[in-house]
Formats: structure tokens, C-alpha cells, sequence
């Protein structure tokens, strides 16, 4: 008698043990679909913002934008200026007693 009383006992512990995980595992699953659906859905939202980019960041578009609102022109061959034309940095003065002290002397 002994024995089957403690075979009942240990099968209703075994499983409600069991009942619990299945509904653990039935929780996480219910988790797993929605972040599966989540990523998707944004997945697709990335692809609409790729594609609403593109579309706004077409070369024709943007030099028509910028002549109609910002009065900007291509630029032209007059406008490009030869290597030469830009000044080149001074060389700087020889040092002075303010080297000693830590300062540098800059030369714009």
C-alpha cells in the first residue's frame, strides 16, 4: 500500500512539474513569435526608409532643389582656381624667450 501511495504522490509531483515547463515553454514560444513578427516588420520598415532615401537623394532632384532654393549654379571652368593662387603657411619666427616658458608660437 505504502508503495503505491508514494507512486501516486510521486507521479502527481512529476506531472505537475511537467504541466509547469510546458507552459514555460509555451510562454517563450509566444515571445519567440512575437519578436520574430517584430523584426519583420521593421526589416520592412528599413527597406521603405531605403528606398525613401534613394529617392530623395537623387543627384537630378538635389540640383534642381538647390537652383530652385538656394540660387546655387554648377560651378564653371572661370570659377576653378589654379594651385597656385591659394598662400601658402609662413614659416615660423625663431624662437623667443617664451619657448622657454612652454608657449608656442603660432603662425596663421
Amino acid at each position: 500500500m505504502r508503495i503505491v501511495l508514494t507512486s501516486c504522490i510521486l507521479i502527481a509531483v512529476l506531472g505537475s512539474g511537467l504541466y509547469f515547463a510546458k507552459l514555460s515553454v509555451d510562454d517563450q514560444y509566444r515571445i519567440l513569435t512575437q519578436l520574430q513578427q517584430e523584426i519583420k516588420s521593421q526589416t520592412e520598415h528599413n527597406h521603405v526608409l531605403q528606398a525613401e532615401w534613394t529617392y530623395l537623394t537623387r543627384p537630378e532632384r538635389l540640383l534642381s532643389l538647390s537652383q530652385s532654393l538656394l540660387g546655387m549654379d554648377t560651378i564653371t571652368p572661370e570659377r576653378i582656381l589654379p594651385i597656385s593662387s591659394i598662400p601658402m603657411a609662413r614659416t615660423a619666427s625663431p624662437p623667443s624667450s617664451n619657448a622657454k616658458a612652454g608657449a608656442r608660437n603660432v603662425v596663421y
